[in-house]
């Protein structure tokens, strides 16, 4: 697992090395969203940042003067590091793209404004399967690459274009060969290393990144799992486990479990759709991001696609158990997860709900650690009969 560490290292560093970039000229970029291409900011010269901080309570807080309390707080984190004086990267930030695509995000676009960030909303409308909805969405990415062209100086050219999408594609390419290796039994690596490794992969040169996560697949194919095969195979299902968020993963494979497979909408590469290289590559963009993957939660129609998405990945990774993590105020998501719960009732799997507000006090660690430990023997037991 040295490969794992040398690339948390490298996403550590990274606001060390953008701030010298930045030194030389070159525009750094931040962004918020699965709907915000990184592969217009690299096109246009620029350094790309992912804002997808979490898990601990005092940034959400931070935000309180400036929103009342019924907000995701993984949305007010994103911002509640900056006002409390501890992100490296918001105050050197010549632009940060934030997806609008509900009134979460709409709201921490409004604090940004509010506190004279540089911001660029790109609305994404929810009906996503209507032509007039793809059709805005597109308008807003051309909008967004006018913005990107006016800030570097840089034309997006379609060779630059393609290029960047070329180097995006193989970091999604190496990510989905180790994830299909999570379907061997036992699998050859756990899902909270998998989380940390999207996140790592989004802080880092895509060349860079592109070597790292090939050797990682070699090293992964020829090592032994760190799993026995015993151990019941979890899928883990919500809004997103965001950069640093990690308790519950963490709990669940310490607990005897291990997850085998991932429905996050956001933190994640996303890695099973690539973006094709030839004809109208905004074109592309659109229908890879906004069309073909699978929708979020927010978007509707979509549930019953996603519930039949679920189903498959339970057949496909053989697995035992679903475990349902939402955050607080995500109530999109508590709508969803009764409709979910049942799916698993008809297919005779088990399902455990989690929300979580970044609270893990000693005295909020207990009762979730009981709840995750007695839902993995639960489906020990199952088996056993």
């Amino acid at each position: 697992m040295n490969t794992i560490e040398e690339l948390a290292k490298i996403a550590r560093t990274r606001p060390e090395k953008l701030k010298e970039q930045k030194g030389k000229g070159v525009k750094l970029i931040g962004y918020i969203g699965r709907f915000v291409p990184e592969e217009l900011i690299i096109a246009s010269g620029a350094s790309p940042y992912l804002l997808c901080r979490g898990g601990q309570p005092e940034p959400p807080d931070a935000v309180m003067p400036y929103l009342i309390r019924f907000y995701s707080p993984y949305s007010r984190s994103q911002i509640g590091y900056h006002l409390m004086g501890i992100d490296p990267m918001v105050p050197i930030l010549d632009l940060i793209a934030i997806q609008a695509s509900d009134c979460h995000e709409a709201r921490l676009a409004d604090v940004c404004e509010y506190c004279k960030l540089p911001l660029a909303r790109l609305g994404v409308p929810p009906d996503w399967d209507k032509s007039l909805s793809r059709d805005y969405y597109q308008k807003q990415l051309i909008s967004l690459k006018e913005k990107l062209e006016a800030l570097t100086g840089h034309t997006i050219t379609d060779e630059k274009l393609k290029g960047s999408i070329e180097s995006i594609n193989k970091i999604r390419d190496a990510l989905k060969k180790i994830d299909l290796l999570r379907r061997e039994q036992p699998p050859r690596i756990g899902g909270y290393d998998f989380i940390r490794l999207n996140h790592y992969s989004f802080y880092g040169d895509p060349e860079v990144l592109i070597v790292q996560l090939n050797n990682l697949y070699e090293q992964l194919q020829k090592g032994k799992s760190p799993f026995t095969g015993k151990e019941p195979r979890i899928l883990l299902v919500g809004h997103v486990i965001a950069a640093g968020d990690y308790v519950v993963p963490k709990l669940i494979e310490d607990s005897g479990g291990v997850i085998v497979a991932e429905l996050l909408d956001e933190g994640m590469r996303q890695c099973a759709w690539n973006v094709k290289t030839e004809g109208d590559l905004i074109a592309n963009l659109v229908k890879t991001y906004y069309l073909e993957r699978t929708p979020p939660s927010i978007f509707q129609p979509a549930w019953e696609k996603r519930v039949e998405f679920i189903k498959t990945l339970v057949k496909d990774f053989n697995i035992d158990g679903v475990v349902w993590y939402q955050l607080t105020f995500d109530e999109i998501y508590s709508l969803e997860s009764n409709i979910v719960s049942e799916a698993m009732v008809e297919i005779n799997t088990p399902f455990l709900k989690l929300e979580s507000s970044y609270e893990y006090s000693r005295e909020a660690m207990g009762p979730l650690t009981t709840r995750i430990e007695s839902f993995i023997e639960s489906i020990k037991q199952k088996r056993s009969r």
